[in-house]
């Protein structure tokens, strides 16, 4: 019988468990989204309608897919503890304040949206980010 020292199993901090879940529930609406959309494209290319909304659709229900697939494997990898998901995590905001950021008048929903991103970039930083840095050694 070999008695060989095995570590302990890295335990999963409760806020990188709540970002994963909500991650992964995102994921799951933009794949419920991706095929109600080609379920509305399939119906309009059916119902003899204009090729552009079938072909929309089905452009429309591809970028979904994508995201839906992004979003399910990063939350999948927040919880299994994996670094490479972290900074994934963090980029989403960032691209999202630079998309958004325009030299344009600032509006109240403009400023809300940067607010949040802010602070979830803040929350990812300083609740999943040691954890998963340290985890990566």
């Amino acid at each position: 019988m070999a008695t060989g020292y095995s570590a302990p199993p890295r335990s999963r901090p409760i806020g990188v468990a709540i970002l994963a879940i909500l991650i992964v529930l995102l994921g799951v609406i933009f794949l419920l989204g991706a095929v109600g959309v080609y379920f509305l494209a399939g119906f309009a290319a059916i119902r003899g309608l204009p090729t552009f909304f079938g072909l929309g659709g089905a452009v429309l229900g591809t970028v979904f897919l994508i995201l839906a697939l992004i979003f399910i494997g990063v939350g999948l990898g927040l919880w299994h503890l994996r670094p490479w998901a972290w900074w994934l995590l963090l980029l989403v905001p960032v691209v999202v304040l630079a998309a958004r950021w325009r030299p344009r008048r600032l509006r109240p929903g403009r400023i809300a949206i940067t607010l949040r991103s802010l602070v979830l970039v803040l929350l990812v930083v300083t609740l999943a980010g040691p954890l998963l840095v340290q985890g990566a050694d």
